[in-house]
């Protein structure tokens, strides 16, 4: 079980009749049948517990008679030895049993291989035999030690592969180290944004502030023994195909300056997509005389108590910068250039119970639930808020009955927040289907600080920026000490790095305005290169970048081992599986909110005009089609 949850020694009785009666009934229930290996405990208990809408998951409950006999039952399963001949804990005929109480919802057959994984319960299967192995010699190298590159790290590990990971940072940990501005948070709940392979038991908050997640990062460096195999501060400038080696030549600067160039057979850039600040061009941005701060590259010895201070966006990092600095200033203005769909914080607060955190620390299992559960709740049963719905669509803003139930749930926070019909309501109301644009979760206090005196919300860009402060749209002055532009990321699928494939072929010019990759983030031209952060491998509906992340590397460990059974030294895809799989990308986005919603601004879509970063697919086609390469669609040499 890849789960920091220690083993079942350790809560006293005490501690356990405390805490266990406040549990998850369906979770309990599946705890009861995993420590048991014994299924029948589901016709025992099933058809007393109910579930409960306590979003984003559906609570197990029962009636107290019930709930005692459960925690009675689970106390003596963890003081006794698990019986001989039980099943395994994380046996599909077992978890395909438990899984339906434990989420409250029907699964279907096909997706418990998925949950298995997904819960941590099992790592990847591998599908490929695995009689045959890689060279000695055999080297990947990973570029960044952030959330992907360390589960490149940990994949390379368990196959028993050589690799090293290029940070140029001192730190691992990608964005959440270098994102340091007030209120940075994960907007992805924290029980799913993790690892499979390493699912930490302890987050104080279902969405924890950046630094929580930062220390999360650092020990799955620690606990996986990653460190050793990372040069810090080392920034790798450029890489070439050597077609005589058949390898990668990567040049890199040291923390002395000096260059030098690594070698390897596979090379996995981990780097994100959203790593350059972009300015916006505001006639006299330069010429302000106060503090002028980017969100990324914010100063965390800035004091903006009592000062004048202007934020110009409102995405997420806009959201959470107002929500936490919106009582400390002497006055907010926020300059809106387009309104996001925001949808409210659905439970009081965001601390996670200590009942809750005890039970997934000290309860076998449970920790892997509460992932699980929380990766349902916005899994493929979320699919149908971005998929078309033609007959629906021509006659709403929203794209289909699933898409609307969403704006209503949005229209109904502007409403009560800002009052029907509202001078605030109709500038916080997009004129867009939700999703047409990333939806935006309020931390708990951003429409709310819009209400407050203090704050004036401009819908619409500066019109300049003079020595003084800001220059509205309409002419008027506004005085400022601080100016925070808010304003997002370069759209960088690896054009800041000069990738030269075969025959000097440069990657950013075989990708120009419009970015694609086939399954593995391969591209043609490029032999054994496999982009993490691939054009089109982030989910649009629901999970997260994890999962994203993890599905590709899947693939590649099996491309790899492919590349053992054959005896190849490269792997490459062919250029017309390259075309075909990524026409099938766009036929399918043809069909979603992003080709219908041409008002919203969004990263989603490159210069050319592609969706780039979305994938319109659901999890589970993703997940089935990387299971393992098709052969005929590569070149093996």
């Amino acid at each position: 079980m890849a789960t920091d949850v220690p083993a079942t020694t350790g809560p006293s009785p005490e501690e356990l009749r405390a805490n266990l009666p406040q549990a998850d009934a369906g979770v309990l229930l599946a705890v009861l049948a995993q420590l048991t290996g014994d299924p029948t405990v589901v016709d025992r208990f099933a058809s007393r517990i109910s579930h409960e809408p306590d979003p984003p998951e559906f609570v197990g409950v029962t009636d107290p008679d019930t709930m005692d006999e459960l925690v009675h039952a689970v106390i003596a399963a963890l003081a006794a030895p698990r019986p001989a001949g039980a099943l395994p804990a994380d046996d599909p005929e077992l978890f395909g049993r438990i899984a339906p109480i434990a989420l409250g919802t029907p699964v279907e057959p096909e997706y418990v291989p998925l949950l298995l994984e997904q819960g941590g319960f099992q790592p990847p299967q591998p599908v490929l035999p695995r009689d045959a192995e890689l060279p000695s010699d055999f080297k990947v190298l990973i570029i960044g030690a952030g959330m992907a590159g360390l589960a490149a790290a940990m994949e390379c590990a368990a196959a028993g592969i050589a690799y090293e990971i290029l940070e140029r940072e001192d730190e691992v940990g990608g964005t959440w180290y270098t994102a340091v501005y007030p209120g940075i948070g994960v907007d992805t709940p924290s029980a799913y944004y993790s690892l499979s392979r390493d699912i930490t038991a302890d987050w104080s908050s279902y969405y924890p502030q950046g630094a929580e997640y930062e220390e999360y990062l650092k020990a799955v460096a620690d606990r996986n023994g990653i460190r050793p195999h990372i040069r810090f501060n080392t920034e790798v400038q450029g890489m070439a195909w050597d077609e005589d080696r058949r390898r990668w030549e990567v040049r890199t600067t040291g923390p002395d300056g000096r260059t030098e160039t690594v070698h390897a057979n596979v090379v996995i850039p981990a780097l994100g997509y959203l790593n350059r600040p972009r300015w916006p061009d505001i006639p006299g941005r330069d010429t302000f005389a106060g503090i002028s701060v980017h969100s990324a590259e914010w100063d965390p010895q800035l004091d903006l108590r009592g000062k004048r201070v202007a934020i110009l966006g409102a995405g997420c990092t806009a959201v959470q910068i107002v929500d936490a600095v919106v009582d400390d200033v002497a006055h907010l203005t926020v300059f809106q250039r387009q309104p996001h769909w925001i949808a409210p914080r659905k439970r009081e607060n965001d601390d996670v119970p200590a009942h809750h955190r005890w039970l997934n620390k000290h309860i076998p299992y449970y920790a892997n639930w509460t992932r699980l559960k929380s990766f349902w709740g916005t899994a493929d049963n979320n699919h149908p808020v971005i998929v078309r719905d033609p007959e629906w669509a021509a006659e709403h803003l929203s794209i289909s009955p699933a898409n609307d139930r969403l704006l209503q749930i949005c229209l109904d926070y502007i409403d009560r927040m800002f009052g029907g019909g509202s001078e605030l309501a109709r500038k916080l109301t997009p004129d867009f289907a939700p999703y047409g644009k990333r939806i935006v979760r309020d931390p708990g206090g951003y429409y709310a600080a819009l209400t407050k005196p203090h704050v004036d919300l401009e819908a619409s860009e500066p019109a300049a920026v003079n020595e003084r402060g800001i220059v509205t749209a309409d002419g008027r002055q506004v005085d400022l000490d601080v100016i925070i532009y808010a304003t997002g990321y370069h759209l960088d699928f690896l054009s800041t790095l000069d990738i030269r494939g075969r025959d000097g072929l440069r990657l950013a010019e075989v990708w120009g305005d419009n970015p694609a990759a086939y399954r593995g983030g391969m591209v043609p031209g490029f032999p054994n290169l496999f982009i993490s952060s691939a054009p089109n491998y982030s989910p649009g509906h629901g999970a997260g970048h994890n999962f994203g992340v993890e599905v590709m590397l899947h693939y590649v460990m099996e491309c790899l081992q492919l590349m053992a059974l054959r005896g190849a030294a490269t792997i490459e895809v062919r250029p017309e599986a390259f075309e075909a799989y990524v026409r099938s990308i766009d036929e399918a986005m043809q069909n979603t909110v992003w080709c219908h919603t041409p008002t919203a601004h969004t990263y989603y879509r490159s210069g050319g005009g592609r969706i780039v970063t979305a994938f319109p697919f659901k999890l589970i086609d993703v997940w089935q089609s990387h299971r393992a390469p098709i052969e005929e669609d590569l070149i093996l040499k």
